[in-house]
């Protein structure tokens, strides 16, 4: 999903997930260290491991976008392709940075 520069990405999600959001996107920002870290170093099993944990859980929490970008990146990791990786990172940044949750 293309958005405008600088235009929200807004998702409705349940509202008996209100309480846990956070922590999931806590955990997210978390997740941005860990890939910045892990690219420096060409860590492709660690950027593996930490997209297909978001790959498994997104989807769960509502945002299935996210959970598309993890699973490319998954397979990006596998294949050791670190420019895909990188511009699928950058993807995931922009979409958390946009994302305005309504919960319904």
């Amino acid at each position: 999903m293309e958005t405008p520069l600088n235009a929200k990405i807004r998702v409705q999600v349940d509202k008996d997930l209100a309480d846990i959001m956070p922590t999931f996107l806590n955990n997210r920002a978390k997740d941005i260290e860990l890939i910045t870290q892990a690219l420096l170093k060409s860590d492709f099993v660690s950027i593996e491991s930490v997209a297909h944990k978001l790959a498994g859980n997104a989807g769960g929490y509502g945002l299935a976008e996210l959970g598309l970008i993890g699973r490319e990146m998954e397979t990006s990791a596998k294949q050791k392709n670190g420019d895909q990786i990188k511009k699928l990172f950058e993807k995931m940044k922009d979409y958390l940075a946009k994302l305005d949750i309504e919960f319904i």
